[in-house]
C-alpha cells in the first residue's frame, strides 16, 4: 500500500469523519492525526522575532498568486508560502498529489524529488468520500517564527508556522491549530523549504 503523506491523510480523515460524523479511526503510520477541535499548536512558541506572514493572495480554492509574488530572500515569506500551498486543497477537483505543483516553487528539487517519491495517486475510499463532499482545505492566520535556539547558519534556518487549518464541506465546517516545523536553505541565491520536521 502506497503511503499518502501526511496532508493528504490528515483531509482524508477529516472527510471520512464528516461522512460519518465518528471521532476516531484515522490514522497515518500508526500514529494518529490531531482531532479537529485540538485547541494549540503542536509547537510551543519559540522566543525570535517571529511574524505573522500573510499567505498569497487568492481564495482557499481558487488559483494561488503567482510565485513571483514571494520574497525568495525571506525564509519566513517562503515558509508561510510553502504552508499556505501545502494545506491547500479543494478535493472536487484535486487528486491525492495536487499539492506537488503548488509547492514546487518553495521546495529544493531533492525535497519535492522525495515527496513524490513517497506518494502516490491513488484516490482511497476517504478521498473518494471527500470528493463526493466538496471538501476544500485552507490554511488561515498564518504565523512564522525563527527560534533564537533554533540550529542556523547563513544557508540553513528552521521556521516554526503556526496556521488554522480550515475543513469545509457540504453543510458544515472546521479549523484546527496546527503547525510544522520546516528547513529553509538558501540555494542558488533563493530560499526553499528543504525538510519538514516528523518525516
Amino acid at each position: 500500500m502506497i503511503a499518502m503523506p501526511r496532508r493528504a491523510a490528515a483531509l482524508c480523515c477529516l472527510a471520512a469523519l464528516a461522512a460519518t460524523a465518528l471521532l476516531g479511526g484515522c490514522t497515518r503510520d500508526e500514529e494518529p492525526d490531531p482531532a479537529p477541535s485540538s485547541s494549540g499548536p503542536s509547537v510551543s512558541a519559540a522566543p525570535g522575532a517571529g511574524q505573522s506572514t500573510p499567505p498569497p493572495a487568492g481564495n482557499p480554492t481558487g488559483p494561488s498568486a503567482s510565485p513571483s509574488a514571494v520574497d525568495h530572500s525571506d525564509p519566513e515569506m517562503v515558509a508561510a508560502a510553502f504552508v499556505t500551498a501545502y494545506t491547500k486543497q479543494n478535493w472536487k477537483v484535486d487528486g491525492p498529489r495536487a499539492y506537488l505543483d503548488r509547492i514546487a516553487p518553495y521546495t529544493t528539487t531533492a525535497y519535492l524529488a522525495k515527496l513524490r517519491g513517497s506518494s502516490g495517486d491513488r484516490c482511497g475510499v476517504t478521498c473518494e468520500a471527500a470528493q463526493k463532499r466538496g471538501v476544500t482545505v485552507s490554511a488561515s492566520n498564518v504565523a512564522t517564527v525563527i527560534p533564537g535556539e533554533a540550529p542556523r547558519t547563513p544557508t540553513a534556518v528552521w521556521v516554526q508556522v503556526t496556521y488554522v487549518e480550515r475543513t469545509t464541506w457540504g453543510g458544515g465546517g472546521d479549523g484546527a491549530n496546527e503547525a510544522m516545523n520546516l528547513k529553509v536553505v538558501k540555494t542558488g541565491g533563493k530560499w526553499l523549504v528543504d525538510a519538514r520536521t516528523g518525516e
